[in-house]
């Protein structure tokens, strides 16, 4: 491992795959109403399924409430592939000796949900999720709680995401900050913040190897 990248993580929905069709599926059925993508924007950033659906419901979400939402996420989520690229690329940082991590917004349940419906939790070394830590991403308690469960240094370790405050999480973290050109709110994401532009995957493979 050149220069000493020991370890990719990786924010999950958006980069490791679009949930965000599901999602709003998911939070229509548990809703009883259709959500939208700009409805649902404004308050992704409150992390954990139960808040957001608290915050769309105008009312304290029940358990009835996030079973509801869980099993509409996982029939949804069953029908979307990963993108392109993800399942070889973890495959061939694993192979290579880096290790793999998830440092997601999304609370332990909904991850396991989009994690175990393509199988994608056995390619990772540890997953975080938001109700793990004091709150979520840009504040970068997810990415070093996964550094620190993989025994590592924040400067042998990078960070792909797709957004802004994915970039700001890795910065704040003292972690190489890489943007996922493929990802989901790639458009918004402010240059100035990124150490390292990914287009494709496959471009994490050179990261691995020349980093």
């Amino acid at each position: 491992m050149a220069g000493g990248l020991r370890a990719v993580l990786f924010d999950q929905d958006g980069t490791l795959i679009n949930t965000f069709i599901p999602a709003m599926h998911a939070y229509s059925v548990a809703t009883g109403r259709t959500i939208t993508l700009a409805e649902l924007e404004p308050v992704a950033h409150l992390g954990a399924a139960r808040n957001l659906l608290s915050a769309l419901m105008g009312r304290d979400a029940t358990d009835a409430d996030d079973d509801v939402f869980h099993e509409a996420l996982g029939q949804a989520v069953a029908g979307i592939e990963p993108y392109p690229g993800i399942v070889e690329v973890l495959r061939f940082l694993r192979s290579s000796g880096v290790a793999t991590g998830v440092a997601t917004n999304s609370d332990a349940r909904s991850a396991q949900v989009v994690l175990g419906a393509h199988a994608l939790t056995d390619l990772f070394d540890v997953v975080v999720t938001v109700d793990q830590v004091g709150g979520p991403k840009p504040n970068p308690e997810s990415v070093l709680l996964a550094v620190r469960r993989l025994g590592l240094d924040t400067a042998e370790c990078a960070f792909v995401g797709d957004g802004n405050g994915d970039m700001r999480a890795a910065r704040a973290a003292g972690v190489r900050a890489v943007a996922a050109g493929w990802g989901h709110q790639v458009a918004t994401i402010d240059r100035a913040l990124v150490d390292v532009w990914a287009e494709q995957p496959d471009d994490l493979r050179r990261l691995a190897t020349t980093s």
